[in-house]
């Protein structure tokens, strides 16, 4: 199983229970530099980060980045039933520990 049907699942399941499980889709990180990207999107989710230092696109469009020694990932969710993507930014060391997905 990759990252993103593993968030997908875990995000499912936790945020909108099994009956809305259908309606979510994960996504590729938005188009574009992924630095550029990362940056933007990891400060409207975490204000507090400083400088996104590195910052890898992977294979499933997800971005894997580091904000002030903290490990991120990069992606979209689409929720069908509001017909809207939104982009976030998921703390990895939170993932791993509230949703046991490694990133």
């Amino acid at each position: 199983m990759n990252t993103r049907t593993a968030l997908c699942m875990s995000l499912s399941v936790l945020a909108l229970g099994q009956a809305h499980a259908a309606g979510l889709a994960i996504g590729a990180a938005p188009k574009g530099d992924a630095v550029s990207v990362a940056s933007r999107v990891i400060k409207e989710n975490f204000p507090e980060c400083k400088r996104v230092t590195k910052a890898v696109r992977a294979t499933d469009g997800g971005i894997h980045a580091r904000c002030d020694a903290t490990d991120y990932l990069v992606f979209t969710i689409f929720n069908a039933k509001e017909g809207k993507a939104r982009e976030v930014a998921m703390n990895c060391t939170a993932a791993k520990r509230l949703l046991n997905v490694s990133c």
